[in-house]
């Protein structure tokens, strides 16, 4: 399992830097062509303590992947988590 840790500003993903990429800006990626990937890895939910999905992308040109999160002004902020891995990309 992967290991985040917050340090400063800066998210930190089994030691190296993580940026994080609400569902907008990875439609504007799909708008702007920008070649991209996505994968699932399984962590636990701080709320409720249960194992759950979380969504990491990582795009063409950038250093580091990106974790999914809601947009801090329409809603929390949080990572986003799924109870069951979903079948399709995020968008």
């Amino acid at each position: 399992m992967y290991e985040v840790f917050n340090v400063g500003k800066t998210i930190l993903l089994d030691g190296k830097p993580l940026s994080l990429v609400t569902p907008a800006g990875v439609e504007g990626w799909i708008e702007k062509g920008i070649p991209h990937s996505y994968r699932y890895d399984r962590v636990r939910d701080p709320l409720d303590g249960r194992m759950k999905y979380r969504c990491l992308y990582e795009k063409d040109g950038a250093d580091v992947p990106f974790v999914l999160v809601n947009d801090p002004d329409s809603g929390d902020g949080r990572v986003i988590l799924f109870d069951q891995k979903p079948d399709a990309p995020v968008e």
